[in-house]
């Protein structure tokens, strides 16, 4: 399972998701974010380091 690292494209914030696959690929996904306290877009920065 793949760590990927992702920024809220409103509020700036960044976490880790754990998904099986690319997301590099998508550029970037529309998901939760907690701190918005809504869905809004997220660009996806990247695999973490191990």
């Amino acid at each position: 399972m793949a760590k990927w690292r992702l920024r809220c494209m409103e509020c700036g914030s960044e976490w880790t998701l754990e998904v099986s696959f690319n997301l590099k690929e998508m550029g970037k996904i529309y998901h939760y974010c907690r701190k918005c306290g809504k869905n809004t877009f997220h660009e996806v920065l990247g695999l973490e380091e191990p």
